[in-house]
């Protein structure tokens, strides 16, 4: 019985060997693919969006209105795209790597308003309005991963400016008592079941709808992020076409 114990013993290390090296070349083969993706696909991308930038800028007066709004909507769809391919990338290497939280504390505020500069196009594109509202007149700090937190803001705010009606405001309320901090993005936009909001979240494969991926993208690593900081997460839509994505972080 001593060394049938003593022999399963032996075994056991040898296949954790064996696993621990295999897990270490997948880590490795993901690693190698995500860099591809940055080098083939992501980085051609951010080319032609810069080139197409620059065209539109340096357009001669002159220059036919239909072929300029056939320029813009070309662009556009590139910065679509380049958000579906960051994401994915983004997911695979967070996914891959499973990296630790570097907690520091945090203006929610400050990290809001740089979200919203990065989307300012967008939501000139959509002619809304971002309006920050919060009960305190101070600065809102908490506790969270710098980089992820922006993340999760950026996201959820993408999420609530493409799901809200044209020519809406998008409020961004910040809330703080002495049990939680809340962050909330409140659209006006078409009415959703539970069920269809729970499925906005889940990871997607093999979807025909393009526009419908790259929003599920978003709240997928929206969600993934939040429930790594142990937060949780708000997502809801009533009948009166409005719309909130958020989060609550309990003190």
């Amino acid at each position: 019985m001593f060394f049938k114990r003593l022999i399963i013993k032996k075994y056991r290390k040898k296949l954790r060997k064996i696993k621990d090296r295999f897990n270490t070349k997948l880590r490795d083969e993901i690693n190698n693919f995500i860099s591809i993706l940055n080098h083939d696909i992501k980085t051609p991308i951010i080319a032609q969006n810069q080139s197409l930038e620059y065209v539109l800028k340096n357009l001669p007066d002159n220059f036919p209105e239909n072929q300029k709004e056939i320029l813009n909507e070309i662009l556009n769809s590139n910065a679509f795209l380049l958000d579906i391919v960051s994401n994915t990338i983004f997911l695979a290497e967070y996914e891959n790597e499973k990296p630790k939280l570097k907690l520091e504390n945090v203006d929610i505020i400050e990290q809001i308003q740089d979200c919203t500069s990065l989307i300012k196009n967008h939501i000139k594109d959509k002619q809304q309005n971002i309006i920050i509202k919060s009960n305190k007149n101070k600065n809102i700090s908490l506790s969270a991963d710098r980089i992820l937190i922006q993340k999760i803001i950026f996201n959820l705010l993408v999420s609530s400016v493409n799901f809200g009606f044209e020519k809406s405001d998008i409020e961004i309320l910040v809330k703080e008592n002495k049990k939680q901090i809340s962050f909330c993005a409140k659209n006006k936009s078409i009415y959703m079941t539970k069920e269809k909001i729970k499925s906005l979240f889940e990871s997607k494969k093999n979807m025909r709808d393009f526009n419908q991926l790259g929003m599920s993208l978003n709240l997928n690593i929206a969600k993934k992020l939040i429930s790594a900081h142990k937060w949780d997460i708000i997502a809801k839509s009533d009948k009166n076409n409005s719309g909130v994505f958020g989060f609550v972080v309990k003190k």
